[in-house]
């Protein structure tokens, strides 16, 4: 479904979706961006980075942004570590749409828990539909 600033809904909610964080994605992760932290490989930590492979809108909902959208911005925030092979959920909610300037603004969180029930990341996007 292609999304249309029309179409956004201020506080729904996306179900839960589950992400396996496994070993070849990190390690094909970690080859492609050079990074031989060695962190990573002996306490079998996910990089920071890595978030943006599951704690993404497209990981939470079924939708196609409008030909023209622009990703503005995003920012994560980390709240405890994530280990290869956890299963995380990943839940979404659409938190702001506004107009300003001209600009359609939509702003989405995505929050990320792990096996426990505990909030692990949230991912905050800003993205601007075409006028």
């Amino acid at each position: 479904m292609i999304m249309k600033f029309a179409d956004v809904e201020v506080g729904k909610e996306y179900p839960a979706q589950e992400f396996v964080v496994a070993e070849e994605g990190i390690r094909a992760y970690l080859a492609a961006v050079k990074d031989n932290t060695e962190l990573y490989e002996k306490e079998r930590l996910v990089p920071p980075a890595y978030a943006a492979v599951f704690a993404r809108w497209e990981a939470v909902a079924d939708e196609q942004l409008a030909d023209g959208t622009v990703h503005a911005k995003q920012k994560f925030e980390y709240y405890k570590p994530i280990h290869w092979g956890e299963k995380l959920s990943v839940k979404g909610v659409v938190k702001e749409a506004k107009e300003k300037r001209g600009m359609k603004f939509v702003v989405r969180e995505v929050d990320v828990y792990d096996s426990e029930g505990d909030l692990v990341v949230v991912s905050t996007i800003t993205v601007i539909f075409p006028a």
